[in-house]
């Protein structure tokens, strides 16, 4: 082992343990889809609803931990495996770094570990119940093996499929470039991998309650794009009697004609507009992952990243990355839980263009503290201002001040780092 990688490891496990500890949850009953994972862990599919059912690794994982423990299947053994999470994410990524600039023994690898000691992360390893942070892990292992092996990613992918059905966007990022590169052995290995993930995922949910709206997940999954683009980044909050449950109360209500009807939706509603809802994604954007957006984006504009497309599983970590984090906001309502699976974009495409255009040490540890203070924004003013967040609740969410007061504490931040990028010139390569 290469000094880089003993110390960027070592760093790795350190910042993990104290964050762990530092973070500990206490101990809580599973809630909202918690209670379908922790059903599926019990082996009970007769009360969970669609594609929850389908997400089994997470907790098959959970209870052969506890089998193997000897530990009743509780919020003990959740919270382990929460805790596992963590310190693999972090360590899998020490190695990936420590082997990534090992021919480079005096360019402080271990500096790049601090950037996922983010409030994203922080937040799924405090909601145990779900997939979330074990997802992440094993996406870190997934990139660790396609880049020792293409043939040793298999097996994680269909792990990592059967995790999350977002899985899909992956898949279709690895076939594209394998095909683009024209690796078709590679390309039609992972797309056989994505089939027998749908196949099995198609067997699970068979067990499985139909959802509210009683669509085909697919169909289901498309129709949440818009909903979710008008509720992110307009503001409109709309309503159908499928939801109306989980959302307010409608200004107005309309009946769907029978030839428009879908599944079970046969209202339509619209409840009213926030101005603050757009802010709040703005803020989720800034701060997910600190000012790496901003960053990378000024960078590949100057020219840099274009050599790191011939490494092939840079450009998958960009590919998916990317779709994921411009995916985010349209997908779900919770848009900070979902910008956790943009992070290969960041934390491995984004470390390398970071690592090739600023070569001054003290900037590097100066861009990464700030991205790192940046992605604690809304936690800071969270617990300066209250009100603590209860059990799981996200340590992110932020009252209407605190969303305005996030911005305003954010703009500096970024201005610094915008700054300290002014001296990188245009890169060279072609």
């Amino acid at each position: 082992m290469t000094r880089p990688l003993v110390i960027t490891v070592v760093v790795a496990l350190l910042v993990a343990i104290a964050l762990a500890v530092v973070f500990k949850p206490a101990s809580y009953p599973a809630y909202n889809e918690g209670k379908y994972y922790f059903g599926v862990a019990r082996g009970d599919f007769s009360r969970v609803y669609s594609y929850y059912g389908a997400r089994v690794s997470h907790p098959l994982f959970v209870r052969s931990v506890a089998a193997v423990a000897g530990m009743p299947l509780d919020a003990r053994v959740f919270l382990g495996v929460s805790i596992a999470s963590l310190i693999a994410l972090f360590v899998l990524l020490g190695v990936y770094f420590g082997i990534e600039f090992a021919d480079h023994p005096w360019n402080w690898a271990w500096i790049w570990v601090l950037l996922p000691a983010t409030a994203t992360v922080i937040d799924q390893y405090r909601n145990y119940y779900w997939h979330d942070l074990f997802y992440a892990a094993l996406c870190a292992l997934f990139f660790l093996a396609l880049r020792a092996d293409w043939r040793l990613s298999l097996p994680v992918l269909l792990a990592l499929y059967l995790t999350r059905e977002s899985t899909f966007v992956l898949v279709l990022a690895l076939v594209a470039v394998a095909a683009l590169r024209r690796r078709w052995v590679l390309a039609a290995s992972a797309l056989l991998v994505g089939i027998a993930g749908m196949a099995v995922d198609a067997r699970l949910m068979a067990h499985t309650l139909p959802n509210h709206e009683g669509l085909p997940v697919f169909l289901l999954d498309a129709l949440k794009i818009p909903y979710n683009f008008a509720l992110n980044f307009c503001g409109l909050e709309l309503w159908t009697n499928a939801n109306a449950a989980t959302v307010g109360t409608p200004r107005w209500v309309a009946d769907v004609p029978a030839w428009l009807h879908l599944g079970n939706i046969r209202q339509i509603g619209f409840i009213g507009f926030t101005w603050v809802r757009p802010l709040q994604l703005l803020v989720v954007v800034c701060s997910a992952f600190g000012t790496l957006p901003a960053l990378l984006g000024r960078l590949m504009a100057k020219g840099w990243g274009r050599e790191l497309f011939k490494r092939f599983d840079l450009t998958v970590a960009f590919g998916y990355g990317a779709m994921m984090f411009l995916l985010a906001p349209l997908t779900g309502t919770t848009p900070l839980r979902y910008e956790l699976y943009a992070w290969p974009v960041f934390w491995l495409f984004g470390v390398a263009v970071l690592n090739a255009a600023v070569s001054d040490t003290l900037r590097r540890i100066e861009l990464v503290l700030l991205c790192v203070v940046a992605s604690w924004v809304p936690a800071i003013v969270r617990f300066a201002f209250g009100p603590r967040p209860v059990g799981p609740e996200s340590i992110n969410a932020v009252s209407t001040a605190g969303v305005l007061l996030s911005l305003l504490i954010l703009a500096p931040i970024y201005v610094r780092s915008w700054r300290l990028l002014r001296t990188v010139g245009y890169s060279s390569w072609s």
